[in-house]
This record gives C-alpha cells, sequence and structure tokens, in this order.
C-alpha cells in the first residue's frame, strides 16, 4: 500500500514536472530562437519544439481527463489545430514566421501521443503509423543537418569535394552532384546556369573559422569551347545584417576558360574586401559563384573547395 502511495506521488510530481517545462517551453514560440544564418542543426532541432511541445501536453492532460475514444481523439485535435494555429498567426505578426508545416507538426504530434496512449487495435496502430510519417521530415532534417555539421567538421579544412553525398547538402540552386572525369575524385557538384540576371550556386552552412589559412582553392570546369565570366561572392554575418551592401564584401571577376580552371584566391584579400572594414574571418556565412545575363544556358562544374 505504502509503495503503491510512493508510485502515485512520484507520477503526480512527473507530471508537475513535464508541465512546469511545458510552461517554461511556451513562451519560447514567440521569443528567442536561432536566426537565418544559425547553424542547421540548431535550427531544425528548434522547430521539434513543436513535436516536444504538443506531445507533451497530451501525456499531462491525460492525468486529469479520459482521453480514450474517438470523440476525444476529435476534440483535442481540433484544440491542438486551433492552438497551434494561433501561434503561427500571431508569430507572423510579431516578426517570426508562420510555418504551416509547424501546424502540421503540431497536429502529428497530438495525433501520435494520443494514439500510443490508447488501447492497440489495427486502427490504432494505423493511426500511430501516419503520425509517424507526418512526422518524418523534421526528424529527417535533423538527421542530415547533424550528419552535414559532423562531415563539415570532420573534414574540415576541406569545404567540399562532393565524394560524400552529403557535400552537396546546403547549397543552392540548380545542382546536382554528378559522376563525372574529374581532376581529383570520382564526383563533382553539376551547376546549371540558366539565362537570367544572376544564376549560380550559394552554400551557406559554415561551421569553422577561416583564420590562420592562407588561401581558398577551388576548381571549376567548363565543357563549353568559349569561356565564360564568373563572379563569386563571400560574406560575414556582418553583412548579412547590414545592407547588401556590395562594397561590404569580397566580389572577383572569374574568366574560366574551357577544361577544368583552378582558382587560388588570398585569404587576407577576402578579408580586407569591404571598403570600411574586414570580413569577420570566423563568421563567414555564404559563398556564391554565379554568371549575369548569359546569351545561352550552360552547366558548369565545381569541385575540390578547401583552405590551405
Amino acid at each position: 500500500m505504502i509503495s503503491m502511495m510512493l508510485s502515485i506521488a512520484s507520477k503526480r510530481q512527473a507530471m508537475l514536472l513535464v508541465g512546469l517545462l511545458l510552461l517554461a517551453i511556451f513562451p519560447f514560440f514567440f521569443i528567442g530562437g536561432p536566426s537565418p544564418y544559425s547553424a542547421p542543426l540548431f535550427r531544425s532541432l528548434w522547430d521539434c519544439g513543436h513535436i516536444i511541445f504538443f506531445a507533451g501536453i497530451v501525456v499531462v492532460a491525460r492525468t486529469k481527463f479520459d482521453i480514450a475514444g474517438w470523440q476525444p481523439f476529435i476534440v483535442i485535435t481540433l484544440i491542438a489545430g486551433a492552438v497551434g494555429g494561433a501561434i503561427e498567426l500571431v508569430q507572423a505578426q510579431t516578426g517570426r514566421e508562420g510555418n504551416w508545416q509547424d501546424l502540421l507538426n503540431d497536429v502529428a504530434a497530438t495525433w501520435l501521443a494520443l494514439l500510443w496512449l490508447q488501447k492497440s487495435s489495427l486502427w490504432v496502430w494505423a493511426g500511430r503509423v501516419l503520425a509517424l510519417a507526418l512526422l518524418m521530415p523534421p526528424v529527417t532534417k535533423v538527421f542530415f543537418a547533424a550528419w552535414a555539421q559532423l562531415h563539415a567538421q570532420t573534414n574540415f579544412p576541406i569545404l567540399a569535394n562532393f565524394e560524400s553525398s552529403i557535400d552537396a547538402h546546403g547549397w543552392k540552386g540548380n545542382v546536382e552532384r554528378i559522376k563525372t572525369t574529374n581532376n581529383s575524385g570520382d564526383y563533382s557538384l553539376k551547376v546549371h546556369l540558366n539565362t537570367e540576371k544572376y544564376a549560380g550556386v550559394a552554400f551557406t552552412e559554415f561551421y569553422n573559422s577561416w583564420q590562420g589559412y592562407a588561401t581558398l582553392s577551388f576548381d571549376l570546369y567548363n565543357p563549353e569551347s568559349q569561356s565564360i565570366d564568373l563572379v563569386i561572392r563571400i560574406s560575414d554575418l556582418k553583412h548579412e545584417l547590414g545592407n547588401n551592401d556590395r562594397t561590404d564584401r569580397f566580389n572577383k571577376k572569374l574568366h574560366i576558360t574551357h577544361g577544368w580552371n583552378h582558382i587560388e584566391i588570398p585569404v587576407a584579400a577576402i578579408q580586407q574586401a569591404p571598403s570600411t572594414r574586414e570580413l569577420e574571418m570566423d563568421a563567414i556565412t555564404s559563398l556564391v559563384i554565379f554568371s549575369t545575363r548569359l546569351a545561352i544556358a550552360q552547366d558548369i562544374y565545381v569541385d575540390n573547395i578547401l583552405l590551405k
């Protein structure tokens, strides 16, 4: 009897702690959080806070209410959808970004907790599988962000050589990791350049400082017989948070002839490029290679990006 009472008290204390934790989490729907320039792993983990919060609410509610059956399931789903939708609407009005994927995560997490606390049956298991499937995108995002960060930190000062499929993670543009005849290794990044004003590829996931290195080195392949002019642009966090002034970042024209072109740029030149300050080499945020108003679309290949 005494042990049963202690067990009940222990469960109540655990639920009280969970409830207090959820209350502590709630304000962070509206304040704090990652910026667009925070590490992708931090951003993806932060987004999973929706899953923890809504599943936790169901667990705590179970101690006070009977949640068995389909009627409570429907009512709680509607409440979760209304609360989740309200959170997204308020976020959109307070400088945060309202996100319908977050609302879907709220409802899916509610379903998962509700169904996991129900007595098992064929329909309940089908619902559990559906809820897990709906939660796969944010969970997968965490997995790939963690893999990319670990890979980048392990291989630094190699920024990307595309020998691993995760090397293509974080590159934005019309790109494809492709097996081709390279000057080293088996893979490179194929970049399709269209005829728009600006076309190219951008990389925005840097985890290490460039301080202490002398040269940024990379290879570009031009499969066409005609040369092509490209521009490389490198910026830091201070630039991204500023007014995007062209004189506040590194810009360099690249004349790319047929075949492989090996490019080396002194890190000191990158650092000293802004007109009124130096780039913060421990806070590099983006590396962009682009063309301007090509007469015809074409592909280029990028490979072996590293610091020396």
